[in-house]
């Protein structure tokens, strides 16, 4: 092969092949993918495999939670990796989803729009904070015309300008693929923007997923003034779009900076009310005022299609209490299965009145409440029969509600913050009652420097150690501690986490390690086979820099951590690529095997499931890839990895026979390979694995 047709990245030629996949078969780039990571990581994304045999190119900080140092880098090898991702782009249809930033966008822009027009396969694409030009903003939207399996499509932080607006009216009204659009993060610069923007959703007969920020339903006001402006033209496209689409199934309406849900509630229900498709409805981060909650209540009674309703992390009013009165006295009357709430503010009548109401009505499946605060929760839901329907998110430990973390089994999830406690001596009760909560599966404990004395740091390493179901647990300081005291109470916490077997998440915040502790938890994280997510935010960068070193030495060995977030990138590009890499082989093995759970017959996801089987990560996609719960998902997995214990079935998914195994006699009557019997098969079947049987070259 010519060289013109490779690149070079770290020294390591990669030659330019067509993709050479095919069913049941792997690309040949996926040899590469660690090489080719490690030139990508230049623009901050990289190649992951989400789905079996499909690659992304994602967004490093959703793969890991590191960015690239550039400076490590020469002109000659970014040229090199701009050659590499055209390439990608353009002639390997086993990438699927693709992002595209800024900084891949300012220096190759041309390139990206020439590959994706060439492209054939492209199934999600997301646009993140392009700055263009006019002929660009048609050259992105000529591209995306081309892209005929396109189902998901993100444009965030990206100024639509009319050009682009108008190419995506065009796409938008020829496409049958797309069906989720996500635009977030975006004010108009005039009305006739706004409104050419709602009139390219009408054109739209394919979306059933749409996500907005509220932002993108006016144009902003001068900054002396702000808010949005609600023109009546743009009111009535929109209540018109929201009322006549045929397609639109789920809606999510976000809040964001400078805009507020009051100056588009009112065109937004108008539309909703009589729609007759949507069937789940998302508010996220709004602030709401009486007259949103008013707007809600009608909704919610007037549409008759809506099963899934979630309000979640919205700003109320402190008088809304009594229309969240009527909005449950609705819901009565209604058809609903899911709910999900946050009730921070409610009054005590108001919990009950709730659970009265949603306990009498039949159809709710399932009711989520993020937080709690009321100590009575487990009679309210003793009381009200609705134990198996009902979740509770998060319950807020405060210093009159303590006796509900053992009276209360249904409070899986808790938050304990010394704040809440006047006396120091309430908060040691607490945490003395923690280690008796085998119910409890996810503890966050929020602490002040000062609480760090006495018997704390005693009392919060038998809460690790002695918290049999413990899954999720966070660790909060607010401020620096000093001193003996405090020193030896993070010295405790840190030899508890060394012990503890069954936490899967841990997030650390704040002063909790210092440089003894920063190794005793690189050698946790080493060694647990449990462990899947560290998020790790210190006060000090040297701290982050101590565990990368230390857990670079040997990570290549770890087969269970998936996620990994830090508070600040210090350590060097080959330390933190290192880290992620394995990171990403890690997820990609719980992925494959996870699939091969649920139905997917292929010899490498079978491989996988023999590596990982045991992990928590694999559990939990399971469950999610399944829709079933943690028991279901442990009897799927036992299952699945049974189905090709005997001769015929593994040797078929190996690939050895298509059928199963014959042999012809042998003239000196040796035994053969059917004439071992089944005993000494799986004798010889626990010493062979699926990866031993090699592929045909």
């Amino acid at each position: 092969m010519d060289l013109a047709e490779s690149v070079f990245i770290k020294s390591h030629r990669i030659d330019l092949i067509p993709c050479t996949s095919r069913e049941g078969h792997l690309c040949h780039i996926f040899g590469d993918i660690s090489l080719m990571n490690q030139g990508l990581w230049w623009f901050n994304i990289e190649l992951r495999e989400l789905e079996p045999g499909r690659l992304s190119l994602v967004h490093s900080d959703e793969a890991y939670g590191g960015v690239c140092t550039r400076d490590s880098f020469v002109r000659k090898e970014v040229q090199e990796v701009v050659k590499l991702l055209g390439h990608l782009l353009t002639f390997h249809q086993c990438v699927s989803s693709v992002v595209i930033t800024r900084l891949i966008f300012d220096y190759c822009p041309q390139l990206i729009c020439d590959a994706l027009r060439k492209n054939a396969s492209l199934t999600e694409l997301k646009l993140y904070a392009l700055d263009t030009t006019t002929s660009l903003e048609r050259s992105i939207t000529a591209a995306l015309l081309n892209l005929k399996h396109l189902q998901k499509l993100e444009v965030k932080h990206f100024v639509l300008q009319r050009p682009f607006i108008d190419g995506l009216s065009e796409f938008l009204a020829s496409t049958q693929s797309l069906t989720t659009f996500d635009v977030a993060h975006q004010f108009w610069d005039s009305e006739d923007d706004a409104v050419a923007f709602v009139q390219a959703l009408r054109r739209n007969q394919s979306i059933t997923t749409l996500s907005l920020d509220v932002t993108l339903i006016g144009t902003q006001e001068p900054y002396w003034r702000p808010g949005m402006l609600i023109s009546h033209k743009y009111v009535i496209l929109l209540a018109d779009y929201l009322y006549g689409n045929k397609t639109l199934r789920t809606l999510t309406l976000r809040g964001s900076f400078g805009g507020r849900f009051t100056d588009v509630a009112r065109p937004v229900v108008m539309g909703l009310v009589k729609n007759n498709t949507i069937t789940n409805l998302s508010l996220f981060l709004l602030p709401l005022e009486d007259e949103d909650i008013e707007l809600i209540t009608w909704l919610l009674s007037e549409n008759q299609t809506l099963k899934s309703f979630k309000m979640f992390r919205c700003d109320l009013p402190v008088s809304s209490s009594r229309f969240y009165s009527n909005l449950l006295t609705l819901l009565g009357n209604k058809t609903f299965e899911r709910l999900t709430l946050d009730l921070p503010w409610s009054g005590k009548s108001d919990r009950w009145s709730l659970f009265r109401t949603l306990g009498s009505n039949p159809s709710f499946k399932k009711v989520t409440f993020e937080r709690w605060r009321d100590s009575a929760v487990s009679r309210l839901l003793r009381d009200n029969g609705v134990q198996k329907s009902f979740f509770i998110g998060t319950h807020c430990v405060l210093q009159n509600t303590e006796d509900a973390l053992t009276e209360c089994k249904d409070l899986s999830s808790v938050i304990v913050m010394s704040e809440s406690f006047d006396r120091f001596e309430q908060l040691l009760t607490t945490l003395s009652q923690l280690p008796s909560c085998s119910h409890v599966t996810s503890l966050c404990l929020a602490l002040l420097p000062a609480h760090f004395r006495g018997t704390a740091g005693c009392l919060i390493s038998e809460c690790i150690t002695g918290m049999i179901a413990l899954r999720n647990l966070e660790l909060s300081i607010d401020g620096t501690g000093v001193g003996d005291a405090f020193i030896k109470a993070r010295r405790e916490v840190a030899q508890a986490l060394s012990e503890n077997k069954t936490i899967c998440t841990l997030r650390l915040y704040g002063s909790w390690f210092g440089r003894t502790e920063t190794e005793m938890l690189a050698d946790t994280v080493q060694s647990s086979r449990t462990l899947c997510e560290l998020y790790l935010f210190p006060c000090h960068h040297i701290d982050i820099i101590t565990l990368m070193q230390k857990l670079v030495l040997n990570i290549s060995s770890n087969y269970s951590l998936l996620v990994m977030r830090l508070r600040a990138q210090c350590a060097g590009n080959d330390v933190r690529f290192t880290v992620s890499d394995v990171i990403r082989r890690n997820c990609t093995l719980v992925m494959r095997a996870a699939h091969f759970v649920c139905g997917e017959r292929l010899k490498y996801c079978a491989e996988a499931a023999e590596m990982v089987h045991w992990t928590p990560g694999l559990v939990d996609r399971v469950q999610k890839l399944a829709s079933v719960d943690e028991n279901e998902a442990v009897c799927r997995i036992k299952t699945s990895l049974k189905s090709f214990c005997e001769l015929n079935d593994f040797m078929r998914l190996a690939g050895v026979v298509k059928y199963g195994v014959t042999c012809h006699s042998r003239d000196d009557g040796q035994k053969q390979l059917v004439d071992i019997g089944r005993d000494c098969w799986l004798c010889i079947r626990e010493y062979l694995k699926v990866s031993d049987i090699l592929d045909e070259r």
